[in-house]
């Protein structure tokens, strides 16, 4: 899975780009068969001011469900990064469970169990012994 960096009113060295890559595979690559895209967006909010102000953006697109956005900042890009990627593991992992218990659950529970009333019983036993 291809990872997308975006960088918004911030220059990042190779060093920093290459932690977020490596973070980001790390938090997400079991889960790249479920994913269409993965962007991460960097951006410094309030430029060279300083302060807590360094935003790391994780959009994940999944087939057939609503992308996952997950939004941290920090006064740290790596504090950032660290928690935006463990954010989306966290909140993929749900979804993918969420979305695996839909699937498995019954559309129409009444036809699908079989009828066990005492009227049933007392019927099927009736018209075995001859009775009806």
């Amino acid at each position: 899975m291809r990872i997308n960096l975006k960088l918004r009113h911030v220059s990042i060295n190779q060093g920093l780009e290459e932690y977020v890559r490596r973070r980001m595979d790390f938090a997400l690559a079991t889960r790249y068969p479920q994913t269409h895209q993965i962007d991460v967006t960097l951006s410094d909010i309030n430029g060279p001011r300083g302060g807590e102000d360094k935003r790391c953006q994780v959009r994940i697109m999944m087939a057939g469900q609503s992308d996952i956005v997950i939004d941290d900042v920090q006064d740290n890009w790596q504090v950032a990064i660290d928690k935006a990627a463990s954010r989306a593991n966290r909140t993929f992992t749900r979804r993918l469970a969420k979305s695996r218990s839909k699937n498995n659950r019954p559309s129409d529970r009444s036809n699908n169990w079989p009828d066990t009333s005492i009227e049933a019983e007392s019927e099927d036993y009736l018209y075995e012994a001859g009775e009806h």
